[in-house]
């Protein structure tokens, strides 16, 4: 008797997952800490994976450059992409359903201390060599983009570790990135040893912080999605997925910003 119920208990928890509902996520690529695409994990990851699993939902995470991601998403490859504000719909005429926003980005423009420059103004920035995060002239804004449109400095590039090496070792004289991946990155580079990254460095607060959510084909997917977040909130379980990453300082041999 006892083993038929053991069996008959076994066999609906085998009948329910195969009936989860499997939604593959497009990330976009390697933004540590938000995502972190060789052991799986970063807030976002933690995010959809808290707020989903817990229904039945299967997350299927797949990696891509910023841009191709979007394409990924247009062409049905996946289900759900991150990285999302009304901005993109507009701009790429993406269809779905929008969670709204999830999440914020901080985004700074970071100089060598030594190049003493002053950047009040997005358009100041017009000047100088930049590397920036590809897509970012299409996520930040009118005055972003007829500056990086006017400015034969200006690149993008999906490796954000990338753009810390190349500001340390001096080939390009602005880098614009978020606060928490330029902190994630630099202790990185500063354990391969190969850099010095102790050299003090200047941030500037033009761009405000860059709001961002997850974009769904499906509505109730979407749906789910959003009264989870929600009570995540209320129950501290949000806070604590970013409590987790919460970085105030990776620098190592006291490095710092001033």
């Amino acid at each position: 008797m006892l083993k038929t119920l053991i069996s008959t208990i076994f066999l609906l928890f085998l009948s329910c997952n195969s009936y989860a509902e499997k939604l593959t996520v497009g990330f976009a690529g390697s933004r540590a800490p938000w995502v972190i695409p060789e052991n799986q994990s970063g807030i976002l990851i933690e995010l959809i994976s808290e707020a989903m699993e817990p229904l039945g939902y299967e997350i299927n995470k797949v990696f891509y450059p910023y841009v191709r991601r979007l394409k990924s998403y247009q062409a049905e490859r996946v289900d759900v992409i991150c990285d999302i504000n009304q901005i993109n719909i507009n701009n790429s005429n993406l269809s779905g359903h929008f969670s709204g926003i999830v999440y914020a980005y901080e985004n700074y423009a970071y100089s060598l201390k030594k190049n003493d420059l002053i950047l009040t103004k997005i358009n100041a920035l017009r000047n100088y060599s930049i590397l920036s995060w590809q897509g970012a002239k299409h996520k930040l804004g009118r005055d972003y983009e007829l500056m990086a449109a006017n400015n034969p400095l200006y690149s993008e590039s999906h490796d954000q570790k990338l753009q810390l090496k190349m500001l340390f070792k001096e080939r390009v004289e602005v880098i614009q990135i978020d606060k928490y991946i330029f902190e994630y990155y630099r202790s990185k580079i500063a354990e391969d040893g190969e850099i010095d990254t102790n050299i003090k460095v200047d941030h500037f607060s033009l761009f405000g912080k860059n709001p961002n959510g997850f974009l769904f084909h499906s509505l109730k997917a979407r749906n789910d999605f959003v009264k989870q977040i929600a009570v995540m909130k209320a129950d501290g379980r949000y806070n604590k997925i970013f409590n987790r990453y919460k970085i105030t300082s990776v620098c190592v041999n006291g490095c710092e910003i001033e």
